[in-house]
């Protein structure tokens, strides 16, 4: 007879299984590749968080509620040669995984099959998110988070069983952890979660002669959750209610409507404008080329002005967009924009509302058109606002396929195949991930092998920017898009001595302070004094400094552009002040 104390065993070896195949999978991951950063988000946040950026661990990171980043910061004042941030992101990214292994294993195999499951699911996973593992991008780690925590609500105990609480505080922390870690995509993601719980309350609550406590239950859980993302809300409100915080972010707001919706009025039809608030062609110029960190004037109040008149001058109306997202929806699928995702996700809608049809369940065809519909109105509500990059794209699609995956795993006994059919469902699922591996592999190999060739430049830069510490150099944004760094490799978290020209922390409390450390009130007037130096990419025209000396020039203050020094590709540019006899 089994005890509790032989199933309490059971669970952790089970636990432990699970956790050498997430181990095997990141060690597979670690000795073919090196993991690195995705895009410079990443890289700016753990600057912050470790000291590089100010010279001082600090919390205030902008993206991740200031909680979350409190606490990251501190392990960096602890031993700040550690990298924190990237142990952080890789640790959610594999706790996800160890989790769904751990949620699902006791409902999917006998004792004598675990190991192949567990391979089966740890090798369809590293497939399906090859990229992902490797280029790690915080938004992406969020949204795993949710994904566990859905397989959680799905996979978890009744409500009326022993231990309800004790396994959804797992549930809870997972969906905390990815509000602080990124608010937005949580509250992306909570049609599927809400979908999830609603698909374990209503049977449960049928099956248990419509017990009210099921409710209870449930709603007490979706308290604690609202309760920790409530304070941590109240706590970043705290940490950031300074009026140059505040006013900050409104700026940051404003910008990041302008730039990723929005886009910038052009100059030429929309002078009369630009000349009402007071920019001229010069700083619109800086806009463009996003190195408004230079003009003082493009503050939180003008950059509200612009995105305003942008949002209310956009080129098609709210009707127009709304069929374009239609459209675009129908064209996406039909032209395979994301094929293998698609392909897989067609697939098993097809099998799932055959298995319906055939044994006239009504509720499994149900839940089919829920899913469906709250993933069209998802995507419907990306496309309507013009903004899908693949960061958001592909969590949505693997946690849209997990849902699916889910039904086949949990409700196998009500869709009553024959065994002919599971054989040829398996095979089509194995071929499909074979052509996924294929084609990922080889995107993620010539990724990486592109980013190794191209940073080498920005490796030569950090050398040269230790080599010559007293000067002060910001950077050409457009310049230094194309370079990213990896997670687990140089790991100083000293005070480095260059910024961006206009970064998204840009016109900051905390770039401010950045500039404080050497004494620079200013970009304007850092290039003036000599304090800083202006790096380019200037083998590219686009990128040529000319633009500084009009710049100057319309604030009357005649310049000009000298190379000092060059760096790879990087040339080291002085602004002088010319003097007029």
């Amino acid at each position: 007879m089994r005890t509790a104390l032989t199933e309490r065993g059971e669970k952790w070896k089970d636990r432990g299984l699970a956790a050498l195949f997430v181990i095997g999978l990141w060690m597979f991951l670690a000795v073919f590749f090196d993991f690195y950063y995705d895009l410079n988000d990443d890289t700016a946040m753990k600057d912050i968080l470790s000291g590089t950026y100010t010279g001082v661990p600090d919390g205030h990171c902008i993206q991740m509620l200031y909680p979350l980043g409190w606490c990251i910061s501190l392990f960096y004042k602890m031993l700040p040669m550690i990298p924190w941030y990237g142990i952080f992101l890789c640790g959610c990214q594999f706790l996800a995984l160890w989790v769904c292994l751990c949620s699902l294993l006791p409902k999917v195999a006998r004792t004598e099959k675990k190991a192949s499951w567990l391979l089966l699911l740890t090798v369809g996973a590293g497939i399906l998110f090859l990229y992902e593992w490797i280029f790690v991008q915080y938004t992406v780690t969020a949204g795993l988070l949710v994904i566990a925590a859905i397989v959680r609500l799905m996979a978890g105990p009744d409500a009326g069983m022993s231990g309800f609480f004790r396994y959804h505080s797992v549930t809870a922390f997972l969906a905390v952890l990815a509000f602080f870690l990124r608010t937005e995509m949580m509250l992306l993601f909570c049609p599927f979660a809400v979908l999830a719980v609603c698909w374990r309350v209503f049977p449960e609550w049928k099956r248990n002669n419509k017990d009210r406590s099921i409710f209870l239950k449930y709603g007490v859980l979706g308290m604690v959750v609202l309760a920790f993302m409530g304070m941590g809300v109240l706590a970043d409100k705290a940490a950031y209610s300074s009026p140059q915080w505040q006013q900050f972010r409104q700026f940051f707001d404003d910008r990041t409507s302008v730039y990723d919706f929005y886009g910038i009025p052009d100059y030429e039809i929309h002078k009369e404008f630009y000349e009402e608030i007071g920019l001229s062609e010069e700083s619109y110029e800086l806009l463009k080329n996003y190195n408004f960190e230079l003009d003082q004037d493009i503050d939180a109040a003008q950059m509200q002005k612009i995105a305003a008149y942008a949002a209310e001058h956009q080129e098609q109306s709210m009707l127009r967009r709304l069929y374009l997202s239609v459209y675009t929806y129908v064209y996406r699928f039909l032209h395979g924009q994301e094929l293998i995702f698609d392909l897989l996700l067609v697939v098993s809608y097809f099998f799932l509302g055959k298995a319906a049809f055939k044994n006239r369940n009504p509720q499994l065809l149900g839940k089919l058109m829920l899913l469906f519909g709250t993933r069209t109105a998802i995507w419907l509500f990306l496309l309507y606002r013009g903004r899908v990059p693949e960061r958001i794209t592909h969590p949505l699609y693997l946690a849209e396929f997990v849902m699916l995956a889910l039904f086949f795993l949990l409700d196998a006994d009500a869709l009553q195949w024959k065994k002919y059919e599971k054989s040829a469902i398996l095979s089509l699922y194995m071929l499909l991930f074979l052509c996924t591996a294929l084609e990922h592999v080889q995107m993620t190999k010539d990724q990486y092998e592109t980013r190794e060739a191209v940073n080498e430049q920005w490796q030569e830069w950090k050398a040269y920017c230790l080599e010559n510490p007293e000067p002060f150099y910001y950077l050409d944004v457009y310049s230094s898009v194309a370079y990213s760094e990896k997670m687990f490799s140089d790991t100083a978290s000293d005070y480095r001595n260059f910024d961006l020209l206009g970064g998204w922390c840009s016109k900051s409390p905390i770039a401010s302070q950045k500039q404080a450390v050497r004494g620079i009130e200013s970009a304007e007037e850092g290039f003036l004094t000599g304090q800083a130096l202006f790096v380019t990419d200037a083998a590219k025209l686009e990128r040529s400094p000319e633009f500084l000396i009009s710049w100057y020039g319309e604030k009357g203050k005649q310049v000009s552009v000298t190379e000092m020094d060059k760096c790879g590709t990087f040339s080291i540019f002085r602004i002088g002040e010319d003097t007029v006899d």
